[in-house]
């Protein structure tokens, strides 16, 4: 039984608890106390000892259940209301056995309630903006160029002017009219740049980090951008050219192997067979079967040559890539070469780039996933300091950082607690000190192959201050929330239940085995066979063997006497099962008014059967019926359990409040 999938189906409808606790009430009576009628806002629908359940969860609770959002009939109101009175009741009884103290239960809420709140941690309206951002940036692919000069995000303040001014005046050297690739070759500190000379190819949104993908798609084709910086340091960029998003094709293709570096023999041999299926595709030979004859691709063979969807920037090389999406319907390509060999390919089909609502929850899971969201948490910190009247005290932090040596960008500081430690920040009701900030960095230290200790820690801290605001946040939601509140209960009440009805019901059901045969024995005859036919099948080698063996079953011959003479020179020349079955079953209605040896030749020529004879309807054994036996053990422990649960805990329903939701 999965947890999580029935976790989930209580918190939509309370499915997991809803048929048992069905059924077992209806043998229940509710102590009924009428409450006189008072004027409430939100009067109290029903108790339970000292807990009230008011109109606005049980409504909200009633109508998360129905499609028919008109007024729900009293019929409809009290039968949801047995059923949610027992759930109640199951997790009184959890809270009364303190199963919310449980270590693991409050670990897995923990998880649940991180995941429910990732969505309030994000601006959604930046995350959508992002979105539609990358979805316009899917429609066009760019190929450019650049030069990198490194600088840690750490650095010194001198050591980053010092890149800013090397990029700048490459770039100066570039505008000038200097080799875009020649500066590359001599000055990128890209270590691919010796041998490309800084070229990228084609790329896409999301291929490339953030800041050099706006950078991409915000520049016209030919241009030399402005130095911009990433993780890595300073760039400059030159787009080479742009074109609209190719979509995906996918082709036939018949391939004659020569491998990097082939021998000009093997590469003459080569070409020398893909001409001679080039030709017979032109005299009219089918494309299957001169792939069946002389392609060598062992991906696409066993397929009559045909490939998976091919991305326009996938990994095959652009040389094979180019010819692919040339092709138009119909069309096969002359023979051409790339470095794994000669290829001929045949379109097959083609699919655009999809539209937005199709490809949005793809984009969502990668935005979410890529350094851009950060746009995203950045604008919900900016919001949660402005509401929780943040405040950070920069001299405080600075006179901190300024003390710092070199031990900690070697990672091996040690931090010593100050006797009057100083503010830095303050987020709501929460105060931040130099205390907090040293405990943190000493804890969290890494060495740094180059930078300033101040600027490192200084790096920290906005970091570990942003975060801080986000944890308050976090640790608010509830009150700021109604609908999180909620849910936060439903899981919190789902979770407790899931695991006290496993140990009361499901669990109990599948390991009490006296249990389940009392319960058997005491109810058999609701498992019952209807009439059923018992034959056997003979699955003959052969139509000779089935002649012979129908021969001496209708002369009389017992069943071994004919399995010693039909497998006496082949071994399972004649092999049976015996079957028991109801009239509804195929085989059993065309042999069910027959006798002995009966041939059915439309069923399998080398096959016949043996009737044996009608059985008597019977109950059917536990081992037969334990699947359904189990089932209903668990409802009638569940039955049994609310019985005693609603004798256990004093209940009182205002009946007036309850006939005012039908008015």
């Amino acid at each position: 039984m999965k947890k999580t999938a029935l976790l989930l189906g209580f918190l939509g409808c309370l499915s997991a608890f809803q048929v048992s606790a069905q059924k077992s009430s209806k043998n229940v009576q509710a102590s009924k106390t009428v409450a006189p009628e008072v004027v409430q806002t939100n009067p109290v629908i029903f108790s339970i000892g000292d807990e009230s359940v008011r109109e606005d969860e049980f409504l909200r609770q009633l109508n998360k259940n129905r499609k028919d959002k008109t007024k729900p009939s009293e019929a409809e109101i009290r039968e949801y209301l047995d059923l949610y009175v027992n759930f109640k009741l199951k997790v009184k009884e959890a809270m009364a056995m303190s199963l919310d103290t449980n270590p693991a239960f409050r670990s897995e809420l923990a998880g649940y309630r991180k995941q429910l709140a990732a969505p309030y941690l994000n601006d959604k309206k930046v995350t959508e903006g992002l979105m539609q951002e990358a979805y316009e940036r899917m429609k066009s692919e760019v190929n450019a160029s650049h030069i990198l000069i490194n600088v840690s995000p750490n650095a010194a303040p001198k050591d980053t002017l010092a890149a800013w001014n090397k990029i700048s005046d490459i770039r100066r050297r570039a505008i000038k009219g200097e080799s875009f690739d020649s500066l590359a070759a001599k000055f990128s500190e890209d270590p691919s740049a010796v041998k490309n000379y800084g070229k990228l190819g084609w790329f896409t949104v999301f291929q490339m980090v953030y800041p050099f993908e706006n950078t991409a798609y915000s520049i016209n084709k030919g241009e030399i951008s402005m130095p911009f910086r990433t993780q890595f340091g300073y760039h400059i960029m030159q787009v080479n050219n742009k074109r609209p998003a190719r979509g995906e094709v996918k082709v036939q293709h018949i391939m004659v192997r020569t491998g990097y570096g082939a021998t000009e023999e093997t590469y003459k041999n080569a070409k020398e067979r893909i001409e001679a299926a080039y030709k017979e595709l032109n005299e009219g030979h089918s494309f299957d079967s001169v792939v069946e004859k002389y392609s060598q691709d062992d991906g696409s063979k066993g397929a009559n040559g045909l490939m998976n969807w091919m991305a326009s920037l996938s990994g095959y090389p652009d040389e094979f890539k180019d010819v692919c999406f040339a092709l138009k319907p119909g069309m096969v390509s002359k023979p051409f070469s790339t470095d794994y060999g000669w290829h001929i390919v045949k379109y097959n089909d083609f699919r655009p780039l999809g539209e937005y609502k199709e490809l949005q929850d793809i984009i969502k899971n990668k935005v979410t996933r890529d350094s851009r969201s950060e746009g995203s948490k950045t604008a919900v910190i900016i919001r949660v300091k402005k509401e929780n009247n943040f405040k950070e005290n920069i001299a405080n932090l600075n006179e901190f950082t300024a003390k710092l040596d070199t031990s900690f960008i070697n990672g091996n500081w040690k931090f010593v607690p100050q006797v009057a430690p100083k503010v830095l920040f303050s987020v709501g009701n929460l105060t931040y000190n130099t205390n907090d900030f040293g405990s943190y960095l000493e804890a969290n230290q890494e060495p740094v192959e180059k930078g300033n200790p101040g600027t490192v820690a200084k790096n920290v801290y906005t970091n570990w201050a942003n975060e801080k605001c986000l944890a308050y946040e976090e640790s608010i939601l509830e009150t700021k929330y109604a609908d999180f509140k909620n849910i936060m209960n439903e899981y919190h009440d789902g979770i407790l239940l899931f695991d006290l009805t496993d140990r009361k019901v499901w669990s109990k059901a599948s390991s009490d085995t006296l249990g389940l045969e009392a319960f058997y024995s005491v109810s058999k005859a609701k498992y019952m066979w209807k009439e059923r036919i018992n034959y056997q099948v003979y699955n003959c080698v052969d139509s000779k063997t089935k002649a012979a063996a129908m021969k001496m079953f209708n002369a009389g011959k017992s069943e071994s006497e004919v399995f010693k003479k039909m497998n006496k020179k082949l071994k399972n020349a004649l092999i049976a099962k015996d079957y028991k079955s109801e009239k509804s079953d195929a085989t059993a209605a065309k042999l069910w008014d027959k006798k002995g040896v009966v041939d059915i030749t439309d069923l399998d020529v080398n096959r016949f059967y043996y009737v044996l004879g009608v059985i008597p309807a019977e109950p059917k054994t536990l081992k037969e019926a334990k699947g359904l036996v189990t089932s209903d053990y668990q409802e009638f422990l569940m039955a049994e359990w609310v019985k005693e649960l609603r004798t256990k805990y004093p209940l009182h329903i205002n009946e007036t409040t309850l006939l005012n939701l039908t008015r």
